[in-house]
């Protein structure tokens, strides 16, 4: 038996306790980390339909509904940080076919300075389909953001964030003396529309700058 938890630190370290007495990977595991699988995640095509509610804090109960999986095939529900980690917060078992509808909840590590997809694995970790984000609020109400500040985005009306993970964020509000290509830290509420057509917007309340990304 193979046991892995993720967790992210108050400090932001991310860290992986892993106890292991088995080489079996995956099987009988309850939590994975994303760096044993996210090669795999370049391959998955479909997505997941819809989730309710997109934004919340720690311990927010979510809707997932979607189609398209194997019919009546067991599948674990999961959610991760992008390039960090996840964690299984759910099973359920698709319809004759191929739907599932399940309630699962937000966990307490989940960070607000990081971007959290669902995902929809087989029962032995291999995935299935990936949603749009879902955003933690910290107990402020508020997201944090890292990345380089942009302009000139097609489809985009504002001044964007481009985070390490190749997600753009509308920037509106007082951006102080940063400008485009600064490296900066972001603060601010999720804006109900965003002035990108395809991507999320923050509304700034705090910004800051940030060091270097590593090379």
């Amino acid at each position: 038996m193979c046991t892995k938890k993720w967790r992210t630190l108050a400090t932001g370290i991310r860290t992986a306790v892993v106890f292991m007495s088995t080489t079996a990977l995956f099987q009988g595991t309850e939590y994975a980390l994303a760096q044993d699988v996210q090669s795999s995640f370049n391959n998955v095509s479909r997505s997941i339909d819809s989730f309710s509610p997109g934004i919340g804090r720690a311990g927010t109960i979510v809707t997932l509904t979607t189609g398209g999986m194997p019919a009546i095939t067991p599948v674990r529900i999961g959610i991760g940080a992008t390039q960090v980690g996840f964690e299984e917060i759910g099973q359920a078992l698709t319809t004759q076919k191929g739907e599932l509808t399940i309630d699962v909840e937000i966990p307490a590590w989940a960070d607000p300075s990081f971007s959290h997809v669902f995902i929809v694995f087989d029962f032995y970790f291999a995935p299935i389909a990936l949603s749009s984000e879902f955003f933690v609020l910290g107990p402020d109400g508020n997201v944090s953001r890292e990345g380089r500040i942009m302009n000139d985005v097609p489809g985009c009306e504002a001044p964007a964030l481009l985070t390490d993970d190749g997600i753009l964020y509308a920037l509106t509000g007082n951006l102080e003396d940063f400008g485009v290509g600064d490296r900066v830290i972001v603060e601010g509420s999720i804006s109900s529309s965003s002035l990108c057509t395809k991507d999320a917007g923050i509304q700034v309340t705090e910004i800051a700058a940030a060091e270097k990304a590593s090379p």
